[in-house]
């Protein structure tokens, strides 16, 4: 592995369509979601750590899971946990761990991942990996990672391929989020999609001068202060109160005109939506799931039922639900309607309080 390849893990949201499992104190990438026991975060550590080496590992959290960070990877280096002060999307994430990692090595090749995926067939995931990071080391492009969609999906964003590059490699043509049924049936049939999988990959000077051209006011800011102070960590306040708070996709690489996609071999899953993690786990008869295998089931199809643990749930004439309770909130709601979610965390934390939200 080239010590110029680094790993910046975004492990700082809060996860909100899984609640209320996933809350603002304790969201979903500390929870073992998937009941394998361990954390998303530290199943997504365990992942990378196997062809990257520990030291070129960044974390990027909000600083309120500054213990939860340590205690779930006590083995990460203090210099590499960035802890942003307030929540401002991607877009500040990614650029405060670029400008980290240019100021460490000028010769940074960053590979951003999120930390709530679900990959499996390593060795394709690997191999891929590695095309990306020798691709980004000769080319001053900005690389996304897609995958062949196996059906039309509504949860997940979707890229368009554009000319062909390189082996599997293609210019891409534009960026679509979350589209309705009808627009992801037809992505699905033109062959001309992938999903998009949240990894990008870039050098860290590629990345910065793209954040120069879409938001020359911030870049100038951050340059001054960088030039004022080398410590990484004086940066960041000003960086988050300036930086725009936009994802990715449309605060960056919809702007830039250097963006592609290589269409990937792994199997991924994003694990977002009760419906998402629904797809995932082991079925019972009639097609339902019980995250912890602790409920019984009569006359019920295509449920997912999450209770603490010492609990059982004993559930009768349900279809298409998703039960799940957390400590002091119970939820029933239809499966797919991952929308609703949101309103309900939204109405609970002004009826009741932050200790429900």
């Amino acid at each position: 592995m080239n010590s110029n390849c680094y790993c910046v893990i975004l492990a700082g949201g809060i996860g909100s369509r899984l609640w209320p499992s996933s809350r603002n104190k304790h969201p979903k990438q500390f929870l073992d979601i998937l009941g394998v026991g361990k954390s998303l975060l530290q199943s997504t550590y365990d992942r990378y750590k196997k062809f990257i080496p520990q030291e070129n590992i960044i974390i990027v959290s909000n600083e309120i899971y500054k213990d939860l960070v340590h205690k779930q990877l006590p083995e990460l280096q203090e210099t590499n946990l960035l802890l942003e002060p307030i929540r401002r999307n991607t877009v500040p994430s990614v650029t405060w761990a670029a400008f980290h990692l240019f100021l460490k090595n000028p010769d940074a090749l960053m590979l951003v991942t999120p930390s709530d995926q679900m990959i499996t067939d390593e060795e394709a995931f690997h191999r891929d990996i590695m095309t990306g990071f020798e691709y980004i080391a000769n080319h001053k492009r900005l690389l996304t990672m897609g995958i062949a969609p196996t059906h039309p999906e509504t949860t997940y964003g979707y890229i368009q391929m554009s000319d062909s590059l390189d082996n599997d490699i293609y210019k891409v043509q534009s960026f679509t989020e979350k589209p309705n049924s009808e627009f992801a049936r037809i992505f699905f049939e033109s062959k001309e999609f992938l999903w998009n999988t949240g990894l990008y990959m870039w050098s860290a000077k590629t990345f910065l001068d793209s954040v120069g051209k879409a938001y020359p006011v911030l870049s100038t800011r951050l340059h001054e202060k960088i030039a004022k102070d080398k410590e990484t960590l004086s940066v960041v306040d000003d960086a988050f109160s300036t930086c725009p708070n936009v994802p990715l996709e449309t605060g960056i690489l919809e702007k830039a005109e250097n963006v592609d996609v290589l269409l990937c071999h792994f199997s991924w899953k994003d694990i977002g939506t009760w419906n998402q993690l629904y797809d995932l786990l082991s079925k019972t008869d009639g097609s339902n799931v019980a995250v912890n295998n602790n409920a019984m089931f009569y006359d019920c199809e295509h449920c997912i039922v999450k209770l603490p643990d010492g609990k059982v749930a004993v559930l009768q004439g349900l279809n298409d639900l998703a039960v799940i309770a957390d400590d002091n909130v119970l939820m029933i709601c239809k499966k797919e309607d991952q929308q609703s979610i949101r309103k309900f965390v939204n109405d609970i934390q002004l009826t009741y309080g932050d200790d429900f939200a």
